[in-house]
């Protein structure tokens, strides 16, 4: 154990996880379902999760029950920094003290570390992950995962500031695709940004092979990167509606209404 470079060491105890320091000491009880991360630097903080039960009454009278994990964080020392309370907890790129969170209320903020609330619960109705600096934002809802229902999209820096304004018919994802462009969507326009100049930070990365203009009827025609998954290859879903419609996730079209 003394060779192992972690701060805090995960272990189990029957279905649950706890964690230990480099001697073999107790620091967390066994108490968590799932742990996502490793602290090898006192910077470093765990993603952790307990199975929240709830169930619905269906025809018949018949219970359904179902199991959701709830999302928390505790740093290096195996301190709570966020009880296990949300639904989602999506760490920033690139800044380990910021994360967008999803209550149970299905409202979205972003909070820091030090408990600031950096974007306040509900002002918008859909907060991305921060990636270059910056994250999606979206206002007005999404109904059969189609976005025909008067949302806007902007996008924000880490301090909440809005970068660009909310006027968007689409700005496509970048979170955690290593991408140094987007592209965003007004009317029959598109056009590619270049996700630093928005940021007035000097340009460092070339721009992907995306032209900078083009017609946006092109949206909807592109396929592949989610080849094997059933909303692809069953539903015919595209790249595009994947990666805005479901935020990149395939799988969420389980969760469409």
């Amino acid at each position: 154990m003394q060779d192992d470079g972690r701060l805090l060491i995960p272990f189990t105890s029957g279905d649950k996880i706890g964690f230990v320091d480099k001697d073999g000491a107790i620091v967390v009880k066994p108490q968590f379902t799932m742990y996502y991360g490793d602290c090898y630097d006192e910077s470093d903080n765990i993603r952790v999760s307990v199975d929240r039960l709830y169930g619905f009454v269906r025809g018949g009278g018949r219970v359904a029950t179902y199991k959701r994990p709830m999302y928390g964080l505790i740093n290096y020392k195996g301190e709570t920094i966020f009880d296990p309370s949300f639904y989602s907890l999506i760490p920033a790129i690139g800044n380990k003290k910021l994360y967008t969170v999803q209550d149970r209320n299905l409202g979205y903020a972003v909070l820091n570390t030090g408990g600031t609330e950096v974007v306040r619960l509900g002002k918008y109705s859909w907060i991305d992950g921060f990636d270059n600096g910056l994250a999606r934002v979206r206002i007005g809802n999404v109904t059969n995962g189609q976005n025909e229902n008067g949302d806007k999209w902007g996008l924000i820096d880490e301090n909440g500031k809005e970068i660009l304004p909310l006027e968007y018919d689409s700005i496509w994802t970048f979170y955690g695709k290593k991408r140094f462009t987007t592209k965003v969507v007004k009317g029959n326009v598109a056009c590619d940004v270049i996700l630093s100049e928005l940021l007035d930070k000097d340009k460092t990365q070339e721009k992907d092979n995306h032209s900078d203009f083009y017609d946006a009827n092109d949206y909807g025609t592109n396929y592949g990167e989610y080849a094997g998954s059933y909303a692809q290859d069953l539903e015919g879903y595209s790249d595009d509606v994947i990666d805005d419609a479901f935020d990149g996730d395939p799988d969420a079209y389980w969760n469409i209404d």
